[in-house]
């Protein structure tokens, strides 16, 4: 039998393992402003995309705050990895332990059609790699968006666990002609809250905290990490026709953010909504329901 010391040494190491793990706060924040206009949004300026990006340039068509945002564009019928969206490295990788919000501002010209009828039906939206120890696979956090008019607009899912979590009301889908919000925490862990870990996803639409998820893991193994974020990057079963839309500071961080939403949880915020609260009073979120 050990002893009391030897166990409480076992612990600090495991304690000190533990923390030595988890990455230092970073913060990428992509503005779009160093840029030319009509260049592509893909550089090593840290304001632009990293990869992944080939449909995607400069503009000064439709601006959130500055002089320039990103237009996205997506060809009719393609999967389009490598040219619709773009991917976001995270400066260290993230482990078990830390959190990231990674949060988006998007404008949806009229008439531009977000549908995704073939793989699922439904269009990968934000998105949080996750990888083994090995540097394989072990899936995605993905939040989707369900096609135009669904009962429920918005999902998530761990692909590491393939469990369905639905959030939004008919009013959250997609708003064409005026800039949105969109904002995605994630706690890493192999256990979700329900079970007794940490694991956590928040999502928020104009600052109203749509869903608090705590039954999906976000992590399948302790030992994965999470070494960048995509922003769209594949439609499934193809783009509809050929748009495109537009995209304005976004933030990628894993220093927890001063900004508070209704219920004191911390968030990136909108642009200049001092907070990210919206325009209205947030309605109650949907907890923990199944």
């Amino acid at each position: 039998m050990k002893t009391p010391t030897v166990l409480v040494q076992a612990a600090v190491l495991s304690l000190l393992t533990t923390t030595s793990l988890q990455a230092h706060a970073w913060t990428r924040n992509l503005t779009f402003e160093e840029g030319t206009v009509g260049a592509k949004a893909q550089s090593s300026s840290g304001q632009d995309f990293d990869d992944a990006c080939g449909g995607c340039y400069i503009t000064d068509e439709q601006v959130l705050s500055g002089n320039k945002a990103a237009k996205l564009t997506v060809t009719g019928g393609a999967t389009a990895f490598g040219e619709w969206g773009g991917i976001v490295n995270h400066p260290e990788d993230l482990r078990k332990g830390d959190e990231i919000w990674f949060s988006v501002n998007t404008y949806f010209p009229p008439g531009f059609n977000y549908d995704s009828t073939g793989q699922g039906g439904h269009l990968k939206f934000l998105r949080v790699l996750a990888l083994k120890s090995s540097g394989a696979n072990s899936g995605f956090n993905d939040w989707y968006m369900n096609p135009e008019a669904s009962a429920v607009p918005h999902k998530f899912i761990y692909e590491g666990q393939q469990e369905w979590f639905e959030f939004g009301d008919p009013s959250d889908e997609v708003q064409r002609g005026k800039w949105e919000h969109y904002e995605m925490y994630i706690k890493f862990d192999n256990v979700p809250v329900d079970q007794g870990g940490t694991a956590m996803v928040r999502v928020w639409k104009n600052g109203r905290l749509l869903r608090e998820i705590t039954g999906s893991r976000t992590l399948n193994e302790a030992t994965n990490y999470s070494p960048r974020s995509h922003l769209f990057t594949y439609w499934n079963g193809g783009a509809p026709k050929t748009q495109h839309m537009y995209v304005d500071n976004i933030v990628v961080t894993s220093d927890t953010p001063s900004n508070r939403d209704q219920y004191g949880n911390p968030m990136v915020g909108a642009a200049g909504s001092g907070g990210g609260a919206g325009d209205s009073r947030p309605e109650a979120p949907q907890l923990n329901v199944e």
